[in-house]
């Protein structure tokens, strides 16, 4: 059995190991994808949180070369998208998911897949609110709407903050006399 392991976040070694070797897999291949905060996504800065996706990555692959023969790689910001990458070089019979940030509507898309999907037990989903879910579709380009939103968002952002740099310009202005 082929098994894709979504490494979604940090996971328990032990629990990734123990979990993994229940599947009695003869080939594992991790894809860790890059977690990137709203933040560090507006700022476009993904190459450390694409190294720290490698980190885990490798160390899951330590984790489990004793269990199977086992490969790796750090995968697209979108776990979806990274498990579809991956399968294109790599023939899984099941994926599985690990990861404190891995949510259950990841488990949903990723069924549409095809194949099977499992959760290892140390890894608990949190619900996440509606706004940072579509936050999260919003950065991972779904859906046609994006970058005119995108658009209209920067703009509009600019447009609030020019207006209330002004104001503040007028203030200190008009409490020192000038004006």
């Amino acid at each position: 059995m082929n098994v894709l392991l979504l490494l979604v976040g940090d996971a328990d070694q032990r629990d990734l190991r123990d979990g993994v070797a229940a599947l009695h897999p003869s080939r594992v291949h991790v894809v860790a994808p890059t977690v990137v905060g709203a933040v560090a996504w507006l700022a476009t800065a993904e190459d450390d949180a694409h190294r720290r996706a490698e980190v885990r990555a490798l160390e899951a692959e330590w984790t489990l070369a004793d269990d199977a023969a086992t490969g790796g790689e750090a995968g697209d910001a979108d776990p979806v998208q990274a498990v579809e990458d991956a399968l294109s070089r790599f023939p899984a019979d099941a994926i599985v998911v690990a990861g404190e940030a891995a949510d259950p509507d990841l488990e949903t898309a990723l069924r549409r897949i095809g194949l099977p999907v499992t959760r290892l037990a140390g890894a608990s989903p949190r619900r996440r609110s509606r706004g940072v879910r579509a936050l999260r579709r919003l950065a991972g380009g779904h859906g046609g709407e994006t970058p005119f939103v995108l658009f209209v968002g920067v703009n509009a952002a600019l447009v609030l903050a020019s207006v209330a740099l002004s104001l503040l310009v007028l203030l200190i202005l008009w409490l020192s006399g000038v004006l």
